[in-house]
């Protein structure tokens, strides 16, 4: 709408009325505002039509990506590789025919390369080799999923051989959070990651897997995705509330959570230090063959059935006297090494210490905090309290 004070005449009082667009567009004429556009240049080069649609980017080769500026974690297109080009029918047909063949003598000698590692170093020789890739057998195996997959390369026999790894690393990455994993980022926030490996989706591309996992709240790492991985993470806020009690607070009653929890029988305690000697080795070696959802297994069952040379003292007597002092020794331990870290020229600074149930059964949860307040450490926020498990403790 004009106020009559236009510019050369046009605009003002007796001027035809602006030109009426369809919906509702004025044109930028009519802001008294706004400036001209420049005027064409004569000897500029004409403009190629720009595409409606990005061009479709290939897969990256085999490259470093630490020269590539980082992009931004999302899943837009094209930030993500697609499928990368099919292996012959024949090679993995052969693979699969071979792996009934090689894999048993794989293991014979992996065996036998122990055997000899082991005397080497006893004798005084070498040292084994820097990675364990070697180790893993199964990378090289072929189930029959994969291998319809690899035949047909129909990106839906790959998502749904696909979806079903995918499902189990977060999963087993969600719990490894619930135990206390996790990345602590500057809003006190967690972020866990996931890594697959090329093989396990050639044909459906870093794109497809990308879009698998934000269905499961889940997004796609471009930084740490090169051409033969894909990463993925995902951000967990902090605990909104932390229902603990203050170190100031009166002392919680026994057999609750934050208070002194039951000690064995002091007896068998002895028997119990002699026998752990046959039963953590034992099981160490089931827990390597026996796939666990608790990463903290060991924290939560293994350490039930067995008692350090430091709290034999503290749990056989169970006098608080001796709990005090082997919180305190512990506390001091954590603290020697915080401060030995902080003065490393390149180590990295560390203020956090977790202190585990063992340490603290007898005496319980609230003690080892309020006697954790005295040296200036609190709850880590970051963490929802699990005083029944393990504490975790932060100074400022």
């Amino acid at each position: 709408m004009t106020n009559g004070q236009g510019y050369g005449g046009t605009g003002g009082h007796g001027a035809p009325p602006p030109p009426q667009y369809p919906y509702g567009q004025a044109s930028y004429q009519q802001n008294p505002y706004v400036q001209s556009p420049p005027p064409q240049n004569p000897y500029a080069q004409p403009v190629p039509p720009s595409q409606p649609y990005p061009p479709q980017q290939p897969y990256p080769s085999q490259q470093s990506h630490a020269s590539a500026p980082p992009r931004p974690a999302s899943g837009l297109p094209g930030g993500f590789p697609g499928p990368a080009p099919r292996r012959s029918r024949a090679a993995v047909l052969t693979q699969f025919l071979l792996q009934w063949i090689y894999a048993p003598l794989w293991i014979l000698g992996l065996v036998l390369l122990f055997v000899l590692l082991i005397f080497a170093d006893n004798v005084g020789g070498g040292s084994g080799p820097s990675s364990d890739g070697w180790l893993k057998v199964n990378r090289s195996f072929l189930p029959p999923r994969r291998l319809r997959a690899e035949l047909t390369g129909r990106p839906e026999d790959w998502e749904r051989y696909v979806a079903p790894i995918l499902a189990r690393r977060i999963a087993a990455a969600e719990a490894a959070y619930a135990a206390g994993d996790g990345e602590v980022q500057a809003d006190l926030g967690r972020v866990v990651r996931v890594g697959l490996a090329l093989r396990l989706y050639r044909g459906l591309g870093a794109a497809g897997v990308v879009r698998l996992a934000e269905r499961h709240g889940w997004h796609g790492v471009v930084a740490g995705t090169d051409a033969g991985h894909v990463r993925l993470a995902r951000h967990f806020p902090a605990p909104a509330v932390l229902n603990a009690p203050a170190p100031q607070d009166p002392p919680a009653a026994p057999g609750t959570p934050w208070g002194p929890q039951p000690v064995r029988f002091a007896p068998l305690l002895p028997f119990v230090f002699l026998l752990q000697i046959v039963y953590v080795p034992v099981y160490g070696l089931l827990t390597c063959w026996v796939s666990r959802p608790e990463p903290d297994y060991w924290d939560r069952w293994g350490a039930r059935w067995t008692v350090g040379p430091r709290a034999f003292r503290a749990e056989f007597t169970n006098s608080p006297a001796a709990w005090d002092r082997h919180i305190r020794r512990i506390l001091d331990r954590d603290t020697k090494r915080i401060s030995t870290a902080a003065r490393t020229p390149n180590g990295p600074r560390v203020d956090r210490v977790h202190l585990k149930r063992a340490t603290y059964r007898g005496a319980g949860a609230h003690r080892a905090l309020r006697l954790a307040a005295e040296q200036g450490w609190t709850l880590d926020p970051a963490y929802t309290p699990d005083p029944a498990n393990s504490l975790h403790l932060t100074r400022p």
